[in-house]
């Protein structure tokens, strides 16, 4: 009789069991044993993990315990799944939306401000990535090459109005919402330069006729020159430069964490749950009524992995779970 091992606990946006609508998974360890009991928690801010699971043998009367406080989602349980890329980004998009979800809701407003901004963040970053994997030398004819130095122009053109968009909405927040906000020294950098790329970009319109807000000026057509973005990945436009490894992937990651530190300011950076939450043992004859499911599921070969014995243990659980459950 195999033990069942617990490591995280998942929380859902419907009741549904089974349902794919996860919003985040967060760490559990042992927490002692009350008689047939196991308790369990949430590791606690800082705690180092050790590894260890939740074990407990339902078929033998065990059952699982949270007691009431015990679990205790953290922001960063939110951010787990988001790994940083080579450059060092990961998206927020997803993260923001969940825990402004799930953690205590900010002004309606604010809610779609912020996530605005995160999504125009993650596609600057998808959006610089694409322009520079495709300034990589490769072994192809000259019409390949122009076709892609275009588009990765293209690419830079609407990240710089992205990344532009973003970094200003960052900046309004104190003003329309009254939170305290400090941007990070390499987003005040560069500020200048991007909003310069940014207007340039947007209205190149303008710029193609020789104009600056319909205007004519003698740095407009600078922008059409774009030979160091191709040949060092710096985009360059009047008297400013913007380097997308150097300057711009840097600011990105400073403004993911400058979203974070809103984030935890409006809505929190940790929440509780109070109700106690528990998984009850199953039901007398259970462990006899699923082995045999599970060697039904091999012997006639209709498992989705028939010769895995863990699978169709797995399988036969979960139909007899949904049978229990029609059975009221």
């Amino acid at each position: 009789m195999k033990p069942h091992i617990v490591r995280f606990v998942s929380v859902g946006l419907t009741p549904k069991v089974g349902a794919n609508d996860a919003l985040l998974g967060v760490r559990v360890v042992p927490a002692g044993r009350d008689g047939h009991k196991v308790l369990g928690r949430t590791l606690a801010d800082g705690e180092a993990d050790s590894g260890e699971p939740v074990t407990f043998f339902p078929y033998a009367g065990e059952e699982l315990h949270f007691p009431a406080g015990s679990v205790q989602i953290f922001l960063r349980d939110l951010d787990r799944g988001n790994n940083p890329g080579p450059d060092g980004y990961a998206p927020v998009s997803n993260t923001l939306w969940s825990w402004l979800l799930f953690g205590a809701p900010p002004d309606p407003a604010l809610f779609r401000y912020l996530f605005a901004a995160a999504r125009r963040l993650d596609t600057a970053h998808s959006l610089c990535a694409d322009v520079l994997a495709a300034l990589t030398d490769r072994d192809e004819s000259f019409i390949r090459a122009r076709q892609r130095m275009f588009a990765a122009l293209g690419h830079a053109e609407l990240m710089c109005v992205a990344a532009g968009r973003a970094i200003d909405m960052l900046r309004g927040v104190q003003a329309h919402f009254s939170v305290s906000v400090t941007l990070p020294p390499s987003v005040l950098k560069l500020l200048p330069a991007l909003h310069e790329f940014r207007n340039a970009f947007e209205h190149i319109e303008d710029r193609a006729l020789g104009n600056v807000r319909k205007k004519p000026h003698a740095d407009a057509l600078s922008i059409f020159d774009q030979r160091d973005l191709i040949s060092q990945g710096v985009l360059r436009y009047a008297a400013y430069s913007l380097d997308l490894r150097g300057q711009l992937l840097p600011m990105l990651v400073d403004s993911r964490m400058a979203i974070f530190q809103i984030a935890s300011a409006v809505a929190g950076s940790a929440r509780t749950v109070v109700p106690p939450i528990s998984f009850p043992s199953t039901p007398p004859g259970s462990y006899e009524r699923i082995q045999e499911r599970a060697y039904f599921l091999w012997e006639n070969r209709t498992g989705s992995a028939w010769w895995d014995p863990d699978s169709n243990w797995s399988e036969a659980e979960r139909n007899d779970a949904a049978e229990f459950r029609r059975a009221g």
